[in-house]
């Protein structure tokens, strides 16, 4: 760790000591309400929990105007959620799955006990949450495979015994979204219970596309509605069934081209009249100029569904519970992939997965000498993905008439003989089976140990195939290689194979506890993972088609505290994590590499505090300290520079980046906030909040490029809300990004920009949303 860290590290600890030491001395007051989560599977109070976690509750996320996870992100220093060109990606403390269908994530995400492992889940409505936990660091022995970096534990509101019900609306301007939610919950026999919920959502955007007949953007359109029926035959059997279904769909983008020299500007603009292409690039939020390809669209249509049952018996001692799940979605998206206002290149892509998991679980009742978990855990899932990547330099008329010698087009060729049309599908099977246990000794009162393992296998059979047609083709009839030159030359290569891979892992952890006092716990953990191997799933070139499984080794040592008579709680960690085999997807020219990176460390340290200083005063904070790096790896992807300059080539096609720091791993990042909740009359009451932000800069890009740092940056957000005090009415007023702050969350180098033909140094980057207010109102029945 550098200098620098270490002194921010050491600054950290000691405010949060000197908090702790002045703290005893104030008098009493009003006390903070237990949280309870479920990051071990049970329900317990945070403080118990020997984790490093952040919760937040569904109360927040509705009051904030929260409408996804990627939104959440923002107020969880050390996480990153976002969208990337087809796909999303999540990061916590530096690690995370890059761009490619065959990875599975770095970060499991878990809704009401269900594994999610696609990254497209992440991209769901909010609805109706009751909390939010995000566990960091792996959590293997009881969430199992793929949560190397660590878990997103999702709980929704469950059915009331009481009547009860909601209808919510929200206006949102500058990018002109509205919703509508509502929910009504309560009994329907003595034993039978249900809750029906329901959600619209619908934005414009923020981004002018300004090409000649393109479409502002990104529109978004979601619908989501959720039934729960929750049955209690006896007094040790409960069945819980859930039904869900939900749409989202999304026209235009926010992606557009922000770097580009004058040559590629030339050939970006050419073919189209658009006159604002060359004003447009920068980062301006509300200038976006680009197109597609004709009758392509900007598109992006998602559907997906959950059908779940959960089965509590309680017998005197012990509980065992069944969860069986299964789910499915499918999307279709298309994208201007040469990010111009050209007509240059598309892509259009397809992807389906269903999954059916089956989980049985046993665990004792918490308090006794020796507490214990044992579960068995199977998972079948099946992945389908196809996508066509359309070439059109016939789109350029400057290119058909003399940029065909760049490429080495022989004199008198036909125009459009580089017009083409790739074609590629995957589709893969994976079972995973796992046998976990967790036992918990409590040798006093105040001291205990917990160790857990968990063996696991997981088997993958997947097939692909691709070809090249004429542009417009739709079958394999029309494969063929596209002459470029005189030695002949495939723009890509066709294939077809199919393979198999099967792994097994033995994976788990120990962590001591140590009640200082009543009010304050210690612990250490050493816990280790894996985040299984596979194929790649991207690639259009006839190489890298497997990579390996990546595997984590973690120590931490963190403190809970409730101090001030419970009017402060404070968290600190302290951890250490190094990984084999990072699993990476790098964007080269046009198309992404997947390799295995060989090793990566990171080391830092978090707190997290929540003060109630009166009783209509609440204050919170947080930090995240990272220093992560490549420890060693050789084989990274070239950045444009290196490519254009001729050093990649002289250095056999690749980078070393050892040393250099991950993506997503800001090295400070943190927020502060203030709440001040009060009566105004004998029956209303003002809240009014207030959160600042901060990131240190990020480093986007997977092959390191300068070009994909995002600079540091503060976000503001506030928000005053008028209400009832018996909870039957709300009047909100949302501030988001006040302070107006240009940023990005997602960039790359634009197709070809490192080929020499004439784009090189073009870069694109996602521009996130600028200021807007949000009006809420909400009535309780």
């Amino acid at each position: 760790m550098n200098t620098a860290n270490r002194n921010k590290i050491f600054t950290a600890v000691l405010s949060a000591m000197t908090v702790t030491t002045g703290a005893e001395a104030l008098a009493q007051g009003p006390v903070l309400e237990e949280v309870v989560v479920t990051a071990t599977k049970r329900e317990q109070g945070m403080q118990d929990v020997p984790i490093a976690l952040a919760v937040m509750s569904g109360d927040k996320i509705d009051q904030a105007g929260l409408t996804e996870l990627e939104d959440l992100a923002v107020y969880l220093p050390g996480i990153h959620i976002g969208e990337s060109g087809g796909n999303n990606q999540i990061f916590i403390r530096g690690i995370g799955s890059g761009n490619n269908s065959g990875f599975e994530q770095s970060v499991g995400t878990f809704i009401d006990g269900v594994y999610f492992g696609r990254a497209r889940n992440s991209r769901a409505a909010f609805l109706d949450i009751e909390r939010v936990e995000v566990l960091k660091g792996p959590q293997s022995t009881l969430f199992g495979k793929n949560t190397v970096a660590g878990a997103i534990n999702i709980t929704t509101r469950s059915a009331t015994d009481e009547f009860e019900a909601y209808v919510e609306g929200s206006y949102e301007t500058e990018i002109e979204a509205y919703s509508v939610s509502g929910a009504v919950s309560g009994p329907i026999t003595d034993t039978l219970r249900g809750r029906l919920v329901g959600k619209y959502y619908d934005s414009t955007g923020w981004m002018d596309n300004r090409s000649p007949g393109g479409v502002d953007g990104p529109q978004q359109e979601s619908s989501t509605f959720r039934g729960v029926l929750e049955w209690d035959p006896t007094d040790r059997l409960a069945v819980s069934i859930k039904a869900e279904h939900g749409e989202f769909d999304v026209v235009g983008r926010n992606q557009k081209l922000t770097i580009s020299t004058p040559t590629s500007t030339g050939l970006f603009q050419s073919g189209s009249d658009d006159p604002n292409f060359a004003g447009s690039l920068g980062f301006n939020t509300r200038k976006s100029t680009r197109s597609v390809s004709p009758s392509r669209s900007l598109v992006d249509e998602n559907t997906s569904d959950i059908l779940q049952a959960t089965i509590d018996y309680n017998f005197d001692a012990l509980t065992l519970r069944s969860i069986t799940a299964w789910t499915e979605y499918d999307f279709e998206n298309c994208n201007d992939v040469d990010y111009s206002s050209a007509n240059f290149i598309d892509q259009c892509a397809a992807e389906d997965h269903q999954q059916f998991t089956q989980e049985f679980l046993l665990s004792s009742e918490l308090g006794g000498v020796f507490d214990f978990m044992v579960g068995l855990y199977y998972q079948d899932a099946d992945l389908g993905n196809s996508n066509n990547v359309g070439l059109y330099l016939s789109g350029i008329p400057e290119i058909e008439k003399t940029a065909y010698g760049i490429v080495g087009i022989p004199a008198g060729a036909p125009p459009g003989i580089l017009d083409s049309q790739t074609w590629h599908t995957f589709e893969q099977n994976t079972e995973t089976l796992s046998a976990f246990g967790q036992l918990t000794w409590n040798f006093t009162d105040r001291f205990r140990a917990t160790a857990g393992a968990r063996y696991s296998e997981d088997e993958k059979n997947a097939a692909a195939t691709q070809y090249t047609s004429e542009a417009g083709g739709t079958e394999p009839s029309g494969l063929h290689t596209l002459v470029l030159g005189p030695a002949g030359f495939n723009f890509r290569v066709p294939y077809d194979y199919e393979l198999d891979r099967k792994e097994d892992h033995v994976t788990g952890g120990v962590n001591l506890q140590y009640d200082i006092g009543d009010d304050i716990m210690v612990y250490g953990t050493v816990s280790n993972g894996y985040k299984a191997g596979g194929f790649d799933a991207a690639n259009g070139l006839d190489i890298s088609r497997e990579f390996e499984d990546e595997k984590v080794l973690h120590y931490e040592l963190g403190s809970k505290m409730e101090l001030w008579d419970n009017r402060i709680r404070l968290n600190m960690a302290v951890f250490d994590t190094s990984f084999d085999d990072l699993q990476v997807s790098t964007f080269e020219s046009s198309t992404f590499i997947v390799s295995n990176a060989g090793e990566a460390s990171v080391q830092g340290f978090e707190a997290d505090v929540l003060v109630a200083l009166t009783d209509y005063i609440t204050v919170n904070g947080a930090l995240s300290l990272l220093d992560a790096n490549y420890d060693k790896y050789e084989g990274a992807a070239c950045t444009v520079d290196q490519q254009v300059s001729g050093e990649c080539a002289a250095n056999g096609g690749v980078q070393n980046l050892s040393g250099t720091p991950l993506q997503f791993a800001p090295d400070a990042s943190g927020n502060i906030g203030i709440v001040y909740d009060a009566p105004i009359s004998g029956s209303t009451d003002i809240v009014l909040s207030l959160d600042a932000l901060y990131t240190d800069d990020i480093l986007i890009a997977p092959d390191g490029d300068e070009n994909i740092i995002q600079d540091s940056f503060w976000k503001v957000n506030a928000r005053i809300a008028w209400q009832a005090n018996d909870g039957s009415w709300m009047l909100a007023l949302v501030g988001k990004n006040l302070t107006d702050e240009t940023t990005f969350n997602w960039g790359n180098d634009a197709s070809l920009s490192g080929t020499g033909f004439g784009f090189e140094h073009a870069y694109f980057h996602h521009i996130e949303k600028p200021r807007t207010y949000e009006f809420q109102v909400r009535y309780n029945f």
